[in-house]
């Protein structure tokens, strides 16, 4: 399953830089891996994000309940 996985992300990976560049040119390596490391971060960036939002929520909540007036 995670080779199923590497394959659809190279593929997407080796997609995108095939429209910029010639995929025999030198550079294509390069730009793929750039491309590569921009996904990596994406998704690393999207797994911290909406992990804690839930724990931001829930700490704003507690925070603001503080400062406010109990009836």
């Amino acid at each position: 399953m995670l080779t199923w996985i590497a394959d659809k992300i190279l593929s997407t990976v080796s997609r995108i830089p095939a429209w910029l560049v010639d995929p025999s040119s030198p550079n294509f390596l390069l730009i793929r891996a750039m491309f590569g490391l921009m996904l990596i971060v994406l998704i690393i960036y999207l797994v911290a994000v909406l992990s804690s939002r839930g724990v931001t929520q829930r700490y704003l909540g507690r925070v603001s309940g503080l400062f406010s007036r109990k009836r």
